[in-house]
């Protein structure tokens, strides 16, 4: 690997903005690290939650579906280490929410079995399927850790939600709207049965 790849890989790593921006070319922006897991400038950026080097680097058509060695696109990198914002503006750019690296592993089970739960809230609104199995024959939900299985299975915040839906007081067509394009289920009844 030459002198100038193994720089922009760590100014990646490091999150140099100016130094990527001196070192990036198109011919370079999809290069794969030789000597590691195959990794490109847009694997080390999100991996790190460099989201301004990040957000340069999908300016310049970095490739969001590239593969490491591992089968990982960079955003299986992002939810893994948590960097919510950073995802984001991977699944802006289209990167593929369901990918599955090497292992069947998805994203969301990556950040599920993490504890990353602003990372799962982000992926489930962008689609992601819990459902999806690993190799061993497990899902996200199988997976996930006491702080992310309540953003698998709809428990999370939810009292929070029913008490701001009781505030805001009854006969509210606004909230009920809300509520209902967020997926709400119209037949779930509060403890006292109604």
């Amino acid at each position: 690997m030459n002198e100038i790849l193994k720089e922009l890989f760590e100014a990646c790593r490091n999150g140099d903005l100016v130094k990527v921006k001196n070192l990036i070319t198109p011919e370079n922006i999809n290069a794969q690290d030789v000597l590691g897991r195959k990794s490109t400038p847009l694997h080390f950026s999100s991996g790190f939650g460099r989201k301004d080097v990040v957000e340069y680097l999908l300016s310049q058509n970095a490739n969001v579906h590239m593969k490491d060695d591992g089968g990982l696109i960079p955003l299986h990198n992002a939810a893994s280490f948590g960097h919510a914002e950073v995802v984001q503006l991977l699944l802006n750019h289209h990167s593929d929410v369901n990918a599955l690296d090497s292992w069947n592993y998805s994203p969301l089970a990556e950040a599920a079995s993490k504890g990353k739960v602003d990372v799962c809230l982000i992926l489930i609104q962008h689609g992601a399927d819990p459902n999806l199995k690993n190799s061993d024959g497990k899902c996200a939900l199988d997976l996930a850790d006491s702080s992310t299985r309540p953003v698998l299975t709809g428990e999370y915040r939810k009292d929070e939600l029913l008490e701001a839906a009781r505030s805001a007081g009854y006969n509210r067509l606004a909230i009920c709207k809300i509520l209902l394009e967020h997926g709400a289920d119209v037949l779930c009844k509060d403890k006292g049965g109604l």
